[in-house]
């Protein structure tokens, strides 16, 4: 006998063991019974509360089943704009990844070393891959003149089929003509506008107190904004540092700090420096213009604001340790009439600022 057979068979001596297919005859012999009907959902805990049975409609099962085209126009059309926000929204993301690399190319030395050495930098992009998508990733990139091509793509490699979603890997590549057109499609990825900058200054003032402004700057701009060269940093923490000062620029505080996005304020010679590096932001080149040149609204509202320069004190001395005038120079031949005028007109100024002071020494 075996011991699950003794649990049920009371005595091996006096009785021998029910048959094995009458379990209530053996639960009997053990003093217990079996109800006839099964236990209530409440017995087991299946009452109030429990979960629904999952149903669904018979318009879900006509969208789930149902062939698209069989659905009629109005259900095609239905899916062919879905699809279409689905790559927007993509495509969307993929600006912003591009976006955010510019920046980050901006802020480093070593990337704008390699531009001038090898002339192309390249960012890498990921999506789910489609066929409407892919076409629009093209047109993005040609529209600011990159270059675009598959990551790791080999020519024998073995492909997953078409309709199956994958995501995929690009390689964006960027010379410095893309990087300027970029620019120009998106000038706040080189400055944010200057009266943002100031009124996001004002307010982390006012909320983390002067004190400790100057660390809250270097969180809180660089995630408003984006990654943000060093040049204006230093800019926004001078700002800080007046407003904890209590002093005020020319021009005045409130309404006239959106004139800063149409005449830039240069009143320093830190100023001049960031107007400089704000005008080249990848230095210059072997024949003294700009690598990459900045938007033309950013370059006319600097330009206009550098008149002040050719009225500070040691000309000679600021024009030589900034290189405002190289930069300002190399805009000369700018395909801008408007641009290369007002670089003209101020060079010219400076030259003429720089002999007089020169015949008054």
């Amino acid at each position: 006998l075996t011991k699950i057979d003794k649990l049920f068979w009371p005595c091996v001596r006096c009785a021998a063991p029910p048959a094995m297919g009458d379990l209530a005859a053996r639960l009997k012999s053990r003093g217990l019974t079996l109800e006839a009907a099964p236990p209530s959902k409440k017995a087991l805990g299946g009452g109030v509360g429990a979960p629904a049975p999952l149903t669904l409609t018979k318009i879900d099962k006509q969208k789930l089943f149902t062939p698209l085209l069989d659905q009629g126009a109005k259900a095609v059309k239905e899916g062919l704009r879905s699809q279409a926000e689905a790559q927007d929204g993509l495509v969307d993301g993929v600006v912003t990844t591009l976006r955010k690399w510019v920046q980050d190319c901006l802020t480093k030395n070593e990337k704008r070393d390699r531009l001038l050495e090898k002339g192309l930098l390249k960012c890498r992009v990921q999506a789910t891959w489609s066929k409407g998508f892919d076409e629009k990733l093209k047109q993005l990139v040609a529209g600011f003149g990159g270059r675009l091509a598959a990551d790791g793509e080999k020519e024998n490699a073995e492909k997953p089929a078409a309709w199956l979603p994958r995501n995929e890997k690009w390689l964006v590549g960027f010379d410095a003509q893309a990087f300027e057109r970029f620019l120009v499609q998106h000038p706040s990825a080189l400055e944010p506008p200057g009266s943002q900058v100031r009124s996001a200054v004002e307010g982390i003032v006012a909320s983390k107190g002067a004190s400790a402004a100057e660390v809250a700057l270097l969180q809180e701009l660089p995630a408003r904004f984006g990654p943000l060269r060093q040049a204006t940093m230093s800019r926004a923490k001078r700002i800080a540092v007046e407003l904890r000062r209590g002093s005020k620029r020319k021009g005045g505080p409130g309404a006239q700090a959106a004139g800063e996005d149409v005449k830039a304020r240069i009143e320093t010679a830190e100023d001049v420096a960031w107007a400089a590096a704000t005008l080249a932001p990848m230095g210059l080149r072997a024949d003294g213009e700009p690598l990459v040149r900045a938007p033309a609204a950013i370059a006319s509202a600097i330009l206009s604001g550098l008149d002040a320069v050719v009225g500070m004190q040691d000309l000679v001395a600021l024009l030589r340790e900034t290189g405002i005038g190289k930069v300002v120079a190399g805009y000369r031949r700018h395909p801008s009439v408007e641009l290369a005028k007002a670089a003209k007109d101020l060079v010219a100024s400076w030259r003429n600022g720089c002999r007089e002071r020169q015949s008054a020494a």
